[in-house]
């Protein structure tokens, strides 16, 4: 398996990161591409370079990507990540810089030389690198073995009642990938709402003596104090984008079904809602494998050995 991570980092895509590469050699995860979102993507492409920086990765090569939704203003998440994206856990200065070259750029160019072995594609942020290529070389879809994503949710958002951040930022970038006939796997708020940090598992991860386990536990608690977090989580938080590499880890981490999913563009008050069809009554076309279910202590032993792994 090749992959790439596309990401806008943000505290769990911090932990998603640091997933990937304590389970995956320089040959399968191929590059780190960044995208506005959580925060503008200087800063995200920054912290991308500080991730690998920690885990002695820089062999991995990050390529920064579009600074602005296709068609929209940005919309950013300081307020949950911190300035810093990273909440101010203490994750080394960068030794290296991005490459030169653009991240639409850099997936179109992998995709075209890797027609015989098609390339995984993780999301964690807004879709607006994937959608944009794909918006130029539409063709390209065939040579992507599939894109899993973390985004959207079944009837409830995070960021509006009924969308979620991801998704609301850029939406029709996430339209065009849902319809661009890719196998889609969704992580979306219905099962990351499954896996909660509780004090329990952040102890079992500290456990582990190393900076990276300190480091995920900073990330993973960083949230905890914000009051809509503390209403709806008073247990501890979610770590919604770890799933998605998580699954890379282990397949049998999640399950659901394939139905049908749309995106909201036109709409004010539905703007970003994905609307999923859980009881198979649209008619429309199976799109996504939409993910409904955890094994939460699988995900969270995944991160405790990550944390003994870097």
């Amino acid at each position: 398996m090749k992959f790439i991570i596309d990401t806008d980092p943000g505290t769990d895509d911090a932990v998603a990161i640091l997933i990937a590469l304590a389970h995956f050699t320089d040959d399968e995860l191929l590059a780190l591409t960044t995208v506005s979102g959580n925060v503008n993507v200087d800063v995200g492409t920054r912290n991308a370079l500080r991730i690998l920086e920690h885990s002695n990765r820089n062999n991995i090569p990050v390529y920064k990507g579009e600074a602005t939704p296709l068609s929209r203003d940005l919309l950013t998440a300081e307020w949950v990540h911190g300035t810093d994206g990273l909440n101010g856990v203490e994750f080394p200065e960068p030794s290296k810089s991005e490459e030169p070259l653009g991240a639409v750029d850099y997936i179109t160019h992998l995709l075209q030389k890797n027609s015989q072995e098609k390339i995984t594609i993780c999301v964690l942020g807004p879709m607006t690198n994937i959608g944009k290529v794909l918006i130029q070389n539409p063709e390209l879809a065939e040579n992507i073995e599939k894109i899993i994503f973390m985004g959207g949710g079944a009837g409830f958002g995070n960021h509006t009642p009924v969308a979620e951040f991801n998704v609301l930022v850029d939406p029709e970038a996430a339209k065009i990938v849902l319809n661009s006939g890719v196998k889609l796997v969704m992580m979306g708020l219905d099962v990351t709402h499954q896996a909660i940090s509780t004090k329990e598992r952040l102890n079992k991860i500290l456990e582990t003596g190393t900076v990276t386990g300190q480091h995920i536990v900073g990330l993973m608690s960083s949230l905890a104090e914000l009051d809509v977090v503390k209403e709806k989580f008073p247990d501890g938080t979610p770590v919604h984008d770890a799933f998605v590499t998580a699954y890379l880890v282990d397949n049998t981490l999640t399950t659901g079904e394939l139905t049908n999913v749309e995106v909201e563009v036109d709409s004010d008050l539905t703007l970003g809602q994905t609307v999923v069809d859980t009881n198979h009554i649209s008619g429309r076309n199976k799109n996504v494998f939409w993910m409904n279910k955890v094994d939460d202590n699988k995900l969270f032993e995944i991160i405790k050995n990550t944390a003994s792994k870097i």
